[in-house]
């Protein structure tokens, strides 16, 4: 009996072939989409749960927005180490970016020595010694633990040593550096992408009373503590010990370990953390995807039933019992899933790398783990009701309707089909609607006036700012300056495309004694004219003016120029620019006075969906040890322009691991998430619009199989083939009406949700929602208008001959 079942369930795949192929491109396509999804969401709500006490381990962020800043996980550790020894505290640990330690008076250098080449130390961290505690490092040649308790050892990454040596045992080599070596100790694996942790060289932490300023601080808690009360009571410490009183609203902020992926997105945070949003629309997507094409795959199971209606009768009328039916069904059912299945899984693997590429992930599909046992029990499931509702369906009729035609089954099963059309008219609906609209949005960020020039600024990255920063001569600027295609050149210590969280405050002298920590940038001469600023007074930095370079008097004071955005003169009380120009402000604490020489129109750092902030341009001052070489190109022939460039850096710094990068690839990486986003949508929208077609297809073919002797009847009076078509659409085409209804008013919200994240948006137009609604009631109209061609097209004789 069984093998006899398989014999009839291949015979009928075989007589319809092209419903069988439809049927089993579309589940499989459905299938294979959830799976990668499901890969990516499992990946991303799974990162750094792996570390031990996960649960219970948090890292300390502080809300500045009060003094306009942002919330940062990069912090001055002082207040957490004050209360390291709190009850409720089992462990701490620090740790810091090699760059913020210049500020604690323990600079660490950075480039190095190997044979005779110099490079410069990538993701140098140090840390305290109970790292490995708090962070999973496979260690593959040496003692990380030595190296966090000594000073003068460093750990390198496998990548690391091997772009250093080109083998990855170093322990025991050295790393010059100007003053002094690194001994190498360790040799660990590479961190790998499951974790926000990354590092590539680490040593240990000095003793530093305080802790260096932009430390990541983590805490392990003990069992039952409660996190969000001990960060207010962090938080009432800091108001009662602050200084200075617009410190006041400063807080802090318990982020779990588990949850620190989805909350990085900071300046000087070891990886950035990754989309929330495209995580729910992905996990939203392929939910309805996997929904629309499971019933796809069983409406097509009842629309390939109903074509056997007459053998299920004559079955019946000869003694087939209902359980021999519904196994019959079954068989076929759980053969056309298997099918499905092995084209599912051939798509996934075809699929992943652009898939990785898409979502900037490192997956893979692991055949022996419990989620392919979830995928396989998906599978069963759909397929045994895919093959149950059909043949329960045909198997209730009497022999005598069956073979009569009567396949109607009251309003109830009708209505099931007509939803199931309608959600997935409001899924293409929204979807094409969606897209467009995310698209304008992504179009107007890129376009929208920065302040400053993106295109064709070439950006040489860290460089040692003693380098850098000298006003009277530079062979490196200067070479750099004199290449063809080079139109100017100025110096930065900032990434404008990156989140400024820090800088200098002014006391003005009209009684404005605060004016907030916002950004204070480092630069050199001509940045006007270099990032093509717009200056609305005074006059920019130029060497005619060389007084206004940063310099130190005999007692210690310094003095240097200024230029400021029009925002933060204006928040100082200058309505009228020009009365700025020339007004001394003095810095507290660090008894320096600038002048302010310019003004410029407003700026907006890091992504647009920032606000402007109050800026300042500070030339000549480097506080840091690395600055950035900004090159106004003339926009022609990049690539040799690149090379040129890369030629002059390796002859005045014996260096060829030297970043360029161009302006504009920057700033379109501070909107990655909602590229990200959209290209999700992209690739999504065509899959569920492909889906809405079979879906209405499968729908059609069956709603016109039960119609087809009113089909025959109308012919026979005359009815032509066109309004026979525009009969059997009519009922689908209400169907996308209804849709329109409901995907607007929900595409509507779910969109202006999103765009409110902007400071700049689009308009949502009615147009893009009548195109996408047109769309979608052409595509339905022409496929069941081919379905009705061909029903039309049938002789009448031939339907009608038994009546």
């Amino acid at each position: 009996m069984f093998l006899s079942y398989i014999a009839t369930a291949f015979r009928v795949l075989k007589q319809q072939k092209i419903h069988t192929a439809l049927n089993i491109l579309g589940f499989s396509i459905g299938i294979a989409a959830t799976i990668l999804v499901a890969l990516f969401a499992q990946h991303q709500l799974t990162i750094d749960k792996h570390q031990a006490d996960a649960e219970r381990v948090y890292r300390i962020h502080q809300d500045m927005r009060s003094v306009g800043l942002q919330v940062d996980g990069a912090i001055n550790p002082k207040m957490p180490l004050l209360m390291r020894d709190h009850a409720q505290i089992e462990d701490m640990l620090l740790i810091a970016n090699s760059f913020f330690l210049q500020f604690s008076g323990h600079p660490f250098a950075d480039v190095v020595t190997v044979e005779d080449q110099q490079f410069r130390l990538r993701n140098f961290y140090i840390a305290t010694e109970n790292l490995p505690e708090f962070a999973d490092i496979n260690v593959m040649y040496g003692d990380l633990n030595r190296t966090l308790q000594q000073q003068g050892l460093i750990a390198l990454s496998k990548s690391e040593a091997m772009r250093l040596f080109g083998r990855n045992n170093v322990v025991g080599e050295s790393l010059n550096y100007d003053g002094g070596k690194y001994q190498i100790a360790a040799v660990f694996d590479d961190l790998g992408n499951n974790t926000h942790f990354s590092f590539d060289v680490l040593a240990k932490m000095p003793k530093v009373e305080q802790g260096p300023f932009g430390s990541h601080v983590y805490v392990k808690l003990m069992e039952g503590a409660n996190a969000a009360a001990l960060a207010q009571e962090m938080t009432n410490e800091q108001v009662k010990r602050a200084n200075n009183p617009n410190f006041s609203d400063v807080s802090f902020v318990f982020i779990p370990l588990t949850e620190l992926h989805f909350n990085t997105s900071g300046q000087w945070e070891m990886k950035q953390g990754g989309s929330y949003l495209a995580l729910q629309v992905s996990l939203a997507l392929s939910v309805l995807l996997l929904i629309i094409a499971s019933v796809n795959f069983i409406n097509f199971n009842i629309a390939g039933a109903a074509k056997r209606a007459k053998e299920v009768g004559v079955r019946k009328s000869l003694g087939a019992s209902k359980w021999q039916l519904v196994s019959q069904f079954l068989m076929e059912s759980l053969l056309l899933v298997l099918l499905a299945g092995v084209i599912a899984f051939a798509l996934v693997e075809l699929s992943l790398p652009a898939f990785n590429i898409l979502t900037e992930s490192q997956l893979w599909f692991d055949y022996r783990s419990a989620f392919m046992l979830g995928v396989i029990s998906m599978f069963i499931i759909i397929g045994v009701l895919a093959g149950l509702y059909p043949a329960l369906f045909i198997s209730s009729f009497s022999a005598k309707r069956v073979l009569s035609g009567d396949l109607s089954r009251g309003k109830s099963s009708a209505y099931i089909r007509k939803l199931t059309l309608c959600i997935q008219g409001v899924v293409a609906i929204s979807l094409i609607a969606a897209v467009v609209m995310v698209y304008q949005q992504m179009v107007l960020v890129n376009s929208t006036d920065v302040g400053y020039e993106k295109e064709n600024r070439l950006v040489i990255r860290e460089l040692p700012s003693a380098l850098l920063f000298n006003k009277y001569s530079n062979a490196l600027l200067d070479e750099l300056a004199g290449l063809n295609g080079i139109e100017n050149i100025t110096l930065s210590d900032t990434d404008y495309a990156t989140d400024m969280n820090g800088g200098m405050h002014y006391t003005w002298p009209n009684g404005e004694t605060y004016d907030g920590m916002f950004p204070s940038i480092r630069v050199g001469f001509d940045v006007v004219e270099t990032l093509g600023l717009k200056l609305l007074a005074g006059r920019g930095f130029k060497r005619d003016f060389s007084s206004d370079w940063y310099h130190s008097n005999d007692d210690s004071s310094a003095e240097f120029g200024i230029i400021i955005t029009k925002q933060k003169a204006l928040m100082a009380g200058y309505d009228n620019l020009e009365e700025v120009i020339g007004v001394k402000v003095t810095v507290p604490r660090r008894n320096f006075t600038a002048t302010v020489v310019g003004v410029v129109d407003d700026i907006r750092l890091g992504s647009v969906n920032k606000p402007e902030l109050p800026t300042s341009f500070i030339l000549g001052f480097a506080d840091t040890d690395i600055a950035n070489i900004v090159l106004k190109t003339d926009g022609k022939q990049a690539d040799a322009l690149i090379k040129q460039v890369n030629a002059v850096l390796q002859k005045h710094l014996q260096r060829n691991d030297i970043e360029l990068r161009w302006l504009i690839d920057e700033f379109m990486a501070s909107h990655k998430h909602e590229q990200k986003t959209l290209n999700i949508l992209a690739v999504f929208s065509p899959l569920a619009i492909f889906l809405t077609i079979l879906g209405t297809f499968g729908l059609a073919s069956f709603a016109t199989l039960r119609r087809q002797k009113e089909v025959a009847v109308r012919k026979v009076l005359g009815a032509s083939r066109i309004r026979i078509m525009n009969l059997l659409a009519k009922e689908f085409l209400i169907l996308v009406v209804v849709s329109v209804a409901i995907a607007y008013p929900l595409t509507y919200w779910l969109v202006g949700d999103w765009l409110a994240n902007f400071n700049e948006r689009i308009d949502q137009a009615m147009w893009v929602y009548l195109i996408a609604a047109l769309s979608v009631a052409a595509i339905t109209w022409l496929t069941v208008a081919s379905i009705a061609f061909k029903a039309a097209s049938t002789r009448p004789s031939l339907i009608l001959r038994d009546e």
